[in-house]
């Protein structure tokens, strides 16, 4: 015979300890949760060695970085993060310090479930708190947590979401180069980058928005390019799909609310610059200055200036040749230039970042 029971229930969430009342009608031993199975009179011992639960938290958070994709290009990272303002910087910080206190908190649950001496767990917790080196705002949770264990049993403890659970992210299907044929990946749109994966979910490569110089993308062909600064150098990445404007767009939302969340802390770049090359048709040795308003080609013998609003391309050619696309309005033809350098790839970066930076400002004065 089914019997109303009114039972109360004490459980710990956001911070304190609350009771819970729970109209049950059907006989407490009815209900039996997976934790329990392994807590029964046949309850193994493993789960009193406090190493096995310190490794289980570092495999944890091992793989919750690798999902987040803070795991890989540790040296690129470090150099952003030393690029970046202190708001920031402390921003990154606490983003790290709530990835570590999240699945320590968890962990804690997971001990109380297994039946762990209450002592060991403060004292196992305390210790790699400690060594976690979290900042007090995120380990005040865990101690609050630690100082209620004792009147916690079984699953009375909500467990708390784990990052990768609530990161905004949009994925889509590409292929490395112009068609379908290329190898697949998937891109990730995150707050603060582009992160690429293979198949198998391994981190393939990432792009930072403040590396990324500039972006189109082709209905017709399905190709969308990106060029990023990479060791100083300008790189086009092209990548088939067939939802590029959808990709073009998320990314493009996605590095607005960066640049709104930064507020213009970023580093300002010096625009522009002034660069030796040689003319590849005449032999002719030079000078190239970019500036806002175009280029201008200073030689021995004549001196020219190409508007900015003319110029249709700029890419570079076997790494060390300057190849221009200048608009005639009087033939309606193009004209291509090429100009030897040894830093055409700085040369093509500086036009590039002349383009996107009058590209921002139009969007500003739009707004």
């Amino acid at each position: 015979m089914n019997v109303s029971i009114i039972l109360l229930i004490l459980r710990f969430r956001n911070g304190s300890l609350i009771q819970l009342a729970e109209n049950n009608s059907v006989s407490p031993n009815d209900k039996q949760y997976l934790f329990e199975v392994l807590v029964c009179s046949s309850r193994s011992y493993l789960w009193d060695r406090m190493q096995i639960w310190e490794d289980v938290f570092l495999d944890a958070i091992s793989q919750e970085r690798d999902i987040i994709g803070l795991d890989q290009g540790a040296a690129e990272m470090m150099e952003r993060y030393n690029s970046l303002s202190n708001s920031d910087r402390k921003r990154l910080e606490l983003d790290e310090d709530r990835l570590l206190a999240v699945m320590l908190y968890n962990l804690i649950a997971f001990m109380v479930m297994m039946r762990v001496s209450k002592d060991e767990i403060r004292r196992k917790v305390r210790r790699m708190l400690g060594r976690c080196h979290i900042g007090l705002s995120m380990s005040q949770q865990v101690n609050e947590l630690i100082d209620n264990v004792s009147n916690l049993n079984g699953n009375d403890i909500d467990l708390r979401p784990a990052p990768s659970r609530i990161l905004q992210k949009q994925s889509f299907t590409v292929h490395l180069g112009t068609d379908n044929t290329g190898d697949m990946l998937f891109m990730e749109v995150l707050d603060d980058c582009i992160i690429l994966r293979s198949v198998l979910g391994e981190v393939f490569d990432r792009c930072w928005f403040e590396k990324l110089i500039n972006m189109t993308f082709c209905p017709k062909t399905k190709v969308i390019c990106l060029w990023r600064k990479t060791d100083g150098e300008t790189q086009l990445n092209k990548f088939y799909i067939k939802r590029c404007r959808d990709l073009y767009f998320s990314i493009k939302e996605a590095m607005e609310k960066a640049v709104s969340r930064m507020k213009g802390s970023l580093p300002e770049q010096e625009l522009g610059g002034e660069f030796p090359i040689k003319n590849v048709k005449t032999g002719e040795g030079g000078l190239l200055q970019v500036c806002v308003e175009g280029i201008c080609l200073t030689f021995e013998n004549n001196k020219e200036f190409i508007d900015l609003q003319k110029i249709r391309k700029c890419t570079t050619q076997k790494g060390d040749i300057f190849v221009l696309e200048e608009f005639d309005p009087n033939t309606k033809q193009i004209l291509i230039r090429k100009y030897k350098s040894s830093m055409a790839d700085r040369i093509c970066y500086a036009v590039l970042c002349v383009f996107s930076y009058l590209a921002a400002g139009n969007d500003q004065q739009q707004y």
